[in-house]
């Protein structure tokens, strides 16, 4: 219960449990305090070494929940805490404690409503549902699963057809849809009634959902001479595109959310229509995929909120997990969206002794086409510790802050990884835990993106080690636990006040000013990293303190 799942898989793998799985409570507790500190009622006064990265974890450990070891009612969360091995919790998490109690009561509102609807039920299905029945729902080229959710979404609830735009899809799509228990929804060309007649000789009118760019279109529809009468719908989360007109008024649903799913999921709600539990869970996909699990800049509230309502519509106790094995479904599609989502898609934060560290993972049949954006993977690295502290639109605080931030690059057909290193403090911590790994350049003529790193010390070969589970964080660990130090204490122990202070230097600026100007154009976030790439190659030769010095 303390540890959970993660934190389990740690103790799994350095202690040996028994044949039904169980580990005993004195063995974990000399494990965990040390030894001859089993049977006292106060932890050391030190923290304990840590096991070094151990073997695979016993068979089963995970999902057997009777096997958590029974921890000696001597010993409060507080003390054991002290030991770390906390995993933090995830924005997905965090969405889940702060909306559920209000999602729980809006979920038992929602569906005694859909018996007895209000009078605003009333008001949108006679002004809004009537002019989108019937109509086919189609996404953007390069489909993605927002796309994809979003036209079976308004399929659903307008008695519409949902089409997809194109004929091959993704990993993650395909996952989501076979944990959703739908099917691939049709190739809009070959839907009767969308490019030729249907068997009444009519052509069906078009809504398009997640994209108004013309260039985005399905290419039929973009070719249709009268496809500005044929759209009569479009629900959406991106900016308006100039080329954007109809000769009709059109019906628009035009929200600055993360994800045009949660549009959908707003509208089910506001119309007092029960979403089917497949259908909750495949709007529930999206809204994780198209806000990296609630971590994107361009998440909001209203995507933390429909999150946990669907969670509990769609039955999902655990988002996190099933946004991760979305993530992993789609990886080699990821690494062509770009630096921003392969750094934030398999990405987990984790607490110990004081020191917060992120450690994001990419399983790939190939890593040269990782390592050739490894310039701006590192940049990114360096934002993520940043953009932790964020706390909502306008609230920041630096404890929150990320004091190390890693991308391990897993190439698993040779079954070994790399790691990129962003920064001198990332290294010293790296070169602690993997102290035969060698070192060298993440990419040919890449800058030192620091002053306390060189060039050829960007890219760590730590070799035959491939679990976040198992071995990576383990070995971090048991370094931190012995007492790691740099000239910077961790962000978790920052007073009032020096977390008050609001870091002005050319190098946060930018970052600030890039997360801004940054926007998701129906297919990944968009980024411009000129003018944060030139204040951290300025800062460094400067020598100045700033975010290149952590």
């Amino acid at each position: 219960k303390l540890l959970g799942n993660d934190g389990l898989q740690v103790v799994y793998s350095s202690l040996k449990p028994n044949s039904k799985g169980d580990i005993n409570a004195q063995d974990f507790l000399a494990w965990l305090y040390g030894p001859g500190r089993a049977n006292v009622g106060a932890p050391a006064s030190s923290p304990a070494p840590v096991a070094a990265p151990p073997a695979a974890p016993a068979p089963g450990a995970e999902s057997d929940k009777g096997s958590q070891p029974d921890l000696s009612p001597g010993h409060t969360s507080k003390e054991i805490e002290q030991f770390g091995y906390f995993m933090e919790q995830s924005k997905s998490q965090e969405a889940l404690s702060k909306f559920k109690d209000m999602a729980v009561n809006l979920a038992h509102e929602f569906q005694a409503r859909a018996k007895n609807p209000q009078a605003e039920a009333f008001i949108e299905q006679l002004c809004v549902e009537k002019i989108l029945k019937g109509c086919l729902f189609v996404g953007h080229e390069k489909t993605d699963l927002d796309s994809v959710a979003g036209a079976i979404g308004g399929a659903t609830l307008w008695n519409g057809t949902a089409t997809r735009a194109e004929r091959e899809l993704n990993g993650e799509i395909m996952y989501a849809l076979k944990w959703a228990g739908l099917e691939i929804p049709p190739f809009f060309d070959e839907v009767p009634g969308a490019i030729t007649p249907n068997s009444e000789g009519k052509l069906l009118p078009i809504c398009l959902v997640d994209h108004n760019e013309e260039k985005q279109m399905v290419p039929a529809l973009r070719s249709m001479k009268d496809r500005k009468k044929r759209v009569i719908g479009l629900i959406d989360h991106h900016a308006l595109a100039e080329n954007m007109s109809s000769e009709k008024p059109l019906f628009m649903d035009v929200r600055p959310w993360g994800s045009m799913s949660s549009i959908i999921a707003h509208s089910f709600i506001r119309g007092n229509r029960l979403i089917p539990k497949p259908v909750a869970r495949i709007l529930l996909a999206a809204i994780l995929s198209d806000t990296l699990n609630l971590q994107s800049v361009t998440t909001t509230n209203a995507d933390r909120f429909l999150v946990t309502v669907l969670c509990i519509l769609g039955e999902c106790d655990n988002p996190d997990q099933l946004a991760r094995h979305m993530f992993r479904a789609k990886t080699e599609w990821i690494v062509n969206l770009g630096p921003y989502e392969m750094t934030r898609g398999d990405q987990k934060d984790f607490t110990c002794a004081g020191w917060k560290i992120g450690i994001a993972v990419l399983e790939v049949t190939d890593v040269e086409p990782v390592l050739a954006a490894a310039v701006n993977l590192i940049l990114e690295l360096r934002v993520l510790k940043v953009e932790k502290g964020k706390l909502g639109d306008d609230e920041h605080d630096r404890r929150k802050e990320l004091d190390f931030a890693y991308l391990f690059v897993v190439d698993v057909t040779k079954q070994e990884s790399k790691l990129l290193i962003a920064g001198g403090r990332e290294l010293a911590l790296a070169k602690a835990a993997f102290p035969n790994a060698k070192l060298r350049e993440a990419k040919p003529g890449i800058q030192a993106p620091g002053q306390t790193i060189a060039a050829n010390e960007t890219l760590m070969e730590v070799g035959p080690i491939v679990s976040r589970k198992a071995e990576f964080v383990p070995a971090f660990f048991a370094v931190l636990n012995e007492g790691f130090a740099c000239h910077k204490k961790p962000n978790s122990e920052l007073t009032d006040e020096e977390a008050a202070i609001k870091e002005e230097d050319a190098v946060h600026n930018a970052i600030k000013a890039m997360e801004s100007d940054s926007f998701h154009d129906s297919v990944g976030v968009v980024r411009d990293y000129t003018r944060l790439s030139s204040a951290i190659s300025a800062d460094s030769h400067q020598g100045t303190k700033g975010i290149t010095a952590c």
